[in-house]
């Protein structure tokens, strides 16, 4: 019994460890993932591993080619403005959703660590994404539907691989519109919390098309 309950537990690590590789490009579009050697380095045995790297190519972070094994997916511009607009749709019905329903001591908190961000010359990718994290998890959260937060989630962890992809040091952080999307929501004004929200991913959207522009 023991044994059969720590399975899941094993996947979610495996699961875990391998996003992370990704998220911080230690993985990259094109490289292969061998089995048996992603197992070794993350020390965890090759089913949950196995496990996890399907999860993954479900979610299109990975695919299977012949003789090659498993790979890295590659990213395009129009694949990440698709990815942008689906996240745009959910998202923004998430806020509408949420509006009113974040209790004052969590806007307070997510607001105190906004503020902290800002507040440092360099922040690190990882600082950055946490604290993003922070707020839009708690949006997702807190519109009551746990398959619409779900699948913003799998959609924000396929924004932050691409970010480490296309630039892995190169990390801003959108202070005011960060705290305009918090105060709408936290307004209770459904409406202006939705707005906000496709305000915020139509201008994040654009920011990356036109960085990811220049530099071909």
């Amino acid at each position: 019994m023991g044994g059969d309950l720590a399975i899941p537990a094993q996947f979610a690590l495996a699961l875990f460890q391998l996003i992370d590789l990704l998220v911080r490009g230690e993985l990259r579009p094109g490289d292969v993932i061998v089995e048996r050697r992603i197992a070794e380095f993350l020390n965890a045995s090759r089913t949950p591993v196995r496990e996890a790297l399907g999860r993954l190519e479900a979610e299109g972070l990975v695919h299977k080619q012949t003789n090659r094994g498993v790979t890295v997916s590659p990213f395009s511009i129009e694949a990440f403005v698709d990815l942008l607009n689906v996240r745009q749709l959910l998202e923004a019905e998430a806020s509408r959703l949420a509006a009113g329903r974040i209790p004052p001591d969590r806007v307070e908190s997510i607001r105190n660590s906004l503020t902290e961000l800002s507040q440092k010359a360099n922040p690190s990718l990882a600082e950055v994404w946490e604290v993003d994290n922070l707020l839009h998890g708690e949006i997702a959260n807190a519109s009551g539907n746990p398959l619409l937060a779900s699948m913003i989630t799998d959609l924000r962890r396929r924004t932050h691989v691409f970010n480490a992809y296309r630039a892995p040091t190169a990390h801003k952080f959108a202070e005011d519109e960060n705290f305009i999307l918090l105060d709408a929501v936290a307004s209770g004004d459904s409406e202006r919390a939705r707005a906000a929200m496709v305000t915020h991913i139509d201008r994040v959207k654009s920011a990356i098309i036109n960085q990811l522009s220049t530099a071909r």
